[in-house]
């Protein structure tokens, strides 16, 4: 089975780019995804060569940080808090229109277009609080895809603990959102989830699945024994063997 083992939040600050490239050194971290209006992604763009096996993508945002785009403090005014910046999940309460939509794909599109200047080579996208899963917004996803030539995306969430019920009908949702992805001539690993769960709910049988993308946020307040499982080297705690792979290989 090959794995993407994913760190958002590449950008977020000097502790959480320190962290990730940590993981990347150790090799059990082989991928990333950039927050372009991160505080400290300018720091973090200049240490990507450092990794040239690691896959690096954008992690599309709309719920936190400034905007990029000059025009969206005007044109996404809706999404934005008394700071002139991104408030929160404010995106999925919205009505999310025509020009709504075309507001967004030009902030991604400067969003983007930041991390290129800085130098990196998007391999993939996702998005900051998963917001790039929003049914609505597939006409962005479609519109960068063809205006980039980026054709790799993080599926949503397709992978729950024992604990966790997402209910039938989000289930279903997600099925339909990750086949419209496929549909949309995207390439996704098959299997979406975080590293903790992975580990405890396939440690003992392999997943009827050729791959899969694990998120991990290094640095971060990260919960449920991710920064314990990052600090030795987890595939030990799996009965099969696995290929780490970047979003490159997939």
């Amino acid at each position: 089975m090959r794995i993407i083992v994913n760190a958002d939040d590449l950008g977020l600050s000097e502790s959480v780019n320190e962290a990730i490239f940590q993981g990347m050194q150790r090799k059990i971290i082989t991928s990333a995804t950039m927050l372009a209006n991160g505080p400290a992604v300018k720091a973090a763009a200049r240490e990507l060569k450092r990794f040239p096996d690691c896959s690096f993508g954008v992690h599309l945002n709309l719920t936190e940080f400034e905007p990029v785009c000059p025009d969206s403090l005007r044109d996404l005014k809706s999404i934005l808090n008394e700071n002139k910046c991104f408030n929160g999940n404010s995106v999925r309460e919205v009505h999310i229109g025509v020009p709504m939509l075309r507001a967004i794909y030009r902030e991604w599109c400067s969003q983007i277009d930041s991390l290129i200047q800085l130098g990196v080579e998007p391999s993939h996208f996702d998005a900051h609080h998963h917001v790039h899963t929003i049914p609505q917004l597939l006409p962005v996803l479609r519109a960068l895809r063809k205006r980039y030539k980026i054709n790799k995306i993080r599926l949503s969430r397709n992978m729950y603990g024992e604990s966790q019920n997402p209910g039938r009908v989000l289930l279903a949702q997600k099925w339909a959102f990750n086949l419209a992805l496929r549909a949309a001539r995207f390439r996704t690993t098959r299997i979406f989830t975080d590293l903790p769960t992975f580990v405890r709910k396939c440690s003992s049988r392999t997943p009827d699945a050729p791959s899969a993308e694990l998120m991990t946020h290094p640095g971060s307040l990260a919960t449920d024994g991710e920064a314990d499982l990052l600090a030795e080297h987890w595939p030990s705690k799996l009965s099969y063997d696995v290929a780490l792979i970047s979003y490159k290989a997939l």
